[in-house]
């Protein structure tokens, strides 16, 4: 089984249904991924000396929750994969959903496979639209705790669905971000 870094993000749903759906709406998400090799492990300190593709070296302390570090050895492949997305969707005042919600949730590998886990986190937040620059896509809003923002969106999705709302109208916003480990042994 690999943690797949989506999955996590689809984990995020059940507080945040606009990730799920977004019929009126549009979304954005961007993954990155990086790739170390494993030069030495400390079990007593904790401490694992990673090094990359170009050379360069990086220590890291295990924290105290990863349960399996006697498993890595030198010569594995540490591969960390970290996304965010973002989803607008038009509210429905009916639905009664709450102004704000917020959702974490982790997973372990399993133990007859190599160590490796994943967290993901999300946000909703319903919105009220105070004003729209058709030309240039920026939308002032009311947020749930009564602050005023004001936002020009960059990405062509986005610029499109703003320009289309109108002041007065509800929108969730939810952002959501997930990190996934895993160890690939090395072959021995």
């Amino acid at each position: 089984m690999r943690l797949n870094l989506f999955e996590m993000l689809a984990v995020m749903a059940f507080a945040t249904p606009a990730l799920a759906q977004v019929p009126d709406g549009a979304s954005v998400a961007r993954t990155t991924s990086v790739r170390a090799t494993v030069e030495s492990v400390d079990q007593r300190t904790r401490q694992i000396v990673l090094s990359d593709a170009e050379g360069g070296i990086e220590t890291v302390v295990a924290h105290p929750s990863i349960r399996r570090l006697a498993e890595i050895r030198p010569g594995d492949a540490v591969v960390v994969e970290y996304g965010e997305a973002l989803a607008v969707s038009l509210a429905n005042p009916a639905d009664g959903a709450p102004a704000m919600g917020e959702g974490v949730a982790a997973a372990r590998a399993q133990p007859r496979l190599p160590p490796g886990g994943a967290v993901a986190g999300g946000i909703r937040a319903r919105v009220v639209i105070g004003a729209v620059d058709a030309r240039t896509g920026t939308v002032t809003f009311t947020g749930p705790k009564g602050v005023q923002r004001r936002v020009r969106p960059q990405r062509p999705e986005m610029v499109d669905f703003a320009r289309g709302l109108r002041p007065g109208q509800q929108v969730d916003i939810v952002y959501g971000e997930a990190i996934a480990m895993r160890v690939e042994p090395m072959r021995r």
